[in-house]
């Protein structure tokens, strides 16, 4: 906060070979980095002028250049009951604990599948008249999820998932063909 537009931290904490730059907030310069435990010697360059904080802890170097000094301690709870507390709460007993299931349970029908869950990147036509064109984005909500094809037109078994790597969509489709029953005919003799 001593003034500056332009302010970088250069250091021993990775033996004085890089700048990184201090965002700007306000009046101060702020940094965050992640050190393992030691002692460390920094200065800033403001504006292109190397300057130490004379608010902060400093020191002589070798060269008896004052450099400014911290100490990353690793951190160590002092009172250990008080960690416990930041535990999640148990779950109580009657949230997992599932009655048997009565015959009328297996009377009734099986939940429908939400519609939106039915929808694969196989049926969407490109968005443009070229066979080219790049398939539209898939909905989020049936990433991850099985698609299964059922019905009298199609004499497979289609079973398919969308998932995201990154920025692309991979689709994997498996087809199994439809047991075909043979018909006998039997001759009497």
């Amino acid at each position: 906060s001593h003034g500056g537009s332009h302010v970088e931290v250069e250091g021993s904490f990775d033996n004085w070979t890089t700048r990184q730059p201090l965002q700007k907030s306000g009046k101060d310069f702020t940094i965050i980095k992640l050190l393992p435990p030691g002692v460390y010697q920094y200065k800033f360059i403001v504006d292109g002028e190397w300057k130490y904080d004379p608010n902060q802890p400093a020191m002589f170097d070798e060269m008896r250049n004052v450099n400014n000094v911290i100490e990353v301690h690793e951190y160590v709870p002092e009172n250990l009951e008080g960690v416990s507390g930041f535990d999640p709460p148990p779950s109580p007993p009657s949230s997992y604990n599932c009655p048997n299931p009565v015959a009328d349970d297996y009377a009734k029908e099986p939940s429908i599948m939400p519609p939106h869950l039915q929808l694969t990147l196989l049926n969407v036509p490109p968005a443009s008249g070229d066979a080219q064109a790049v398939l539209p984005r898939p909905q989020h909500v049936i990433l991850n999820h099985v698609y299964c094809q059922r019905g009298q037109s199609v004499q497979a078994l289609v079973i398919g998932a969308t998932t995201r790597y990154k920025s692309k969509y991979i689709t994997t489709v498996m087809y199994k063909p439809k047991a075909r029953r043979r018909v006998l005919d039997a001759a009497a003799t």
